[in-house]
């Protein structure tokens, strides 16, 4: 999810012409909405997943923890650049600030990219082998306890856009039956109305 929305958004914020403040304002709350559900879900790994691991897996596997929580703070001081960009932007969505954004987009992307490859390569494992499911799901609670209820139907849309048949079954088994029903209909509504807007400012 995260890979696409920020391998997306370059395009959305080139097209948005000179001076048009609403499209500006809609594609620059969006850049903050996936800063946001990246910066909270890093935070539950640093707060919930890190340091029961550090009490658990061998002391050889110390450095991929290490490596983790610092990449954390480098695409933390990433999306302060990607957040401040957009926010110039939305005040003045002039050409100047709309490609500061593109490139503090393209600067960030790729650091993200080889986080997360690094974390499914190497970090997933311990994961999987050192915390319960119960604890691992407890990520996830922490990011959807920083959204405002308004905004679940587009994160479950971000969410089960191209999602990965295994980790559909594991969203289901984690939340409650009749949530999961309405947002898995109405995410995917509210997320293609909202990519629309994202492209046209309809």
């Amino acid at each position: 999810m995260l890979r696409r929305e920020l391998a997306e958004l370059p395009e959305y914020v080139a097209t948005v012409p000179p001076g048009d403040r609403r499209h500006a304002e809609i594609v620059a709350r969006h850049i903050d909405f996936v800063a946001l559900v990246l910066h909270v879900h890093h935070e539950g790994e640093d707060i919930l997943v890190w340091p029961k691991l550090a009490e658990r897996v061998p002391a050889d596997a110390a450095p991929v923890l290490a490596a983790m929580q610092a990449e954390h703070a480098g695409i933390d001081c990433g999306l302060t650049a990607l957040t401040d960009a957009a926010a110039s932007w939305r005040a003045n969505p002039e050409v100047a600030h709309r490609e500061a954004v593109v490139d503090a987009l393209r600067e960030l992307a790729p650091v993200v990219d080889s986080h997360l490859a690094a974390e499914e390569a190497d970090a997933l494992v311990l994961i999987d082998t050192y915390l319960s499911a119960p604890e691992w799901a407890e990520v996830g609670m922490h990011g959807i306890a920083h959204l405002q209820p308004e905004q679940f139907p587009l994160f479950f849309g971000m969410l089960l856009h191209d999602l990965d048949p295994e980790l559909y079954k594991v969203l289901r088994a984690t939340l409650p039956p009749d949530l999961f029903a309405e947002l898995s209909v109405s995410g995917p509504q509210e997320y293609d109305r909202h990519r629309r807007r994202l492209a046209t400012a309809a």
